[in-house]
């Protein structure tokens, strides 16, 4: 009778003890359940926050991106535009100087600007025994002819035009001689003082480009 309830006793405690490491067991998985789930609503949140951080960085990269690349489309833009407007002038340039010595070459202008330049420069002098020489480019008159009496030389010719001009009123100490250079235009020297004023097409240009050039500058602004 003594051994079966000492049997029953063991099983007993066999039980409890079982009971008391189930129930054990169980709370244990519960808290490392409750852990690991806590861990995880961490985990995610962190990497909620990283993805967040990394989109916004990438947002405010972009952005400076965009800021970077425009500024420097604006930039490149300026430069062409200013590329533009300088080959569009020097190309202006060019095209009034061509003109510039296409009108010097004309006869009729010419015979026009020797009239005007003579008479007044020969007005302007202090001194009245000074002597205006007028230089010609080469081609359009030689020295040989300009030697000659008028009545030796081409009529209608430049040379008889010239020497026409010594029986006029501006003979006074007007004489004509022939430049070494072949330059559209004409030089104007006052002999005595080492004076020379060129009309040639690099001298007019310049000069009619201090007029044009503020407002051939002022249309391109316009355009742009």
């Amino acid at each position: 009778m003594a051994d079966i309830k000492q049997s029953s006793g063991v099983q007993e405690l066999i039980n409890k003890l079982h009971q008391e490491g189930v129930a054990t067991g169980e709370s244990q998985a519960d808290q490392i359940i409750a852990n690991a789930r806590k861990e995880s609503i961490q985990i995610l949140d962190d990497a909620r926050a990283q993805a967040d951080k990394i989109i916004a960085d990438a947002v405010g990269e972009r952005e400076r991106f965009i800021e970077n690349s425009n500024v420097a489309l604006r930039l490149a833009s300026r430069d062409v535009l200013l590329r533009i407007g300088e080959a569009c002038f020097e190309e202006f340039k060019e095209r009034l100087k061509r003109l510039v010595g296409f009108t010097l070459q004309d006869r009729k202008f010419l015979e026009e600007l020797i009239l005007e330049i003579a008479s007044k420069t020969k007005a302007k002098l202090d001194d009245p025994k000074k002597r205006i020489r007028v230089l010609l480019p080469e081609g359009l008159v030689t020295k040989e002819e300009i030697a000659h009496e008028v009545s030796n030389v081409q009529p209608g010719s430049m040379a008889a035009f010239l020497l026409g001009l010594t029986a006029d009123v501006l003979r006074d100490g007007l004489t004509f001689g022939v430049s070494d250079s072949r330059t559209p235009g004409i030089k104007v020297q006052i002999v005595e003082d080492d004076v020379q004023l060129e009309l040639t097409d690099e001298t007019l240009t310049a000069l009619l480009l201090q007029y044009l050039a503020p407002r051939y500058r002022a249309v391109l602004d316009e355009d742009a």
